[in-house]
């Protein structure tokens, strides 16, 4: 079950830099609205969060437990 989650959770992330790419903005942080480092999206195609955000959302996921 939890690799099934973790299926379509990967599932949605590809659609998601899909849909933006479409709209012409893929490559772009959806918190914070600048660019996603290169090496990053060459390393994760679907990121959807530049470096630094995604670090605070990791802190504050981690502090919420």
């Amino acid at each position: 079950l939890a690799l099934e989650e973790r299926l379509g959770e990967s599932l949605n992330e590809v659609e998601h830099a899909l849909q933006k790419y479409e709209a012409g903005t893929y490559g772009l942080c959806d918190s914070c609205g600048q660019a996603i480092e290169q090496a990053r999206l060459e390393a994760i195609p679907q990121a959807s969060l530049c470096l630094s955000c995604k670090a605070q959302q990791a802190k504050e996921t981690k502090g919420a437990r």
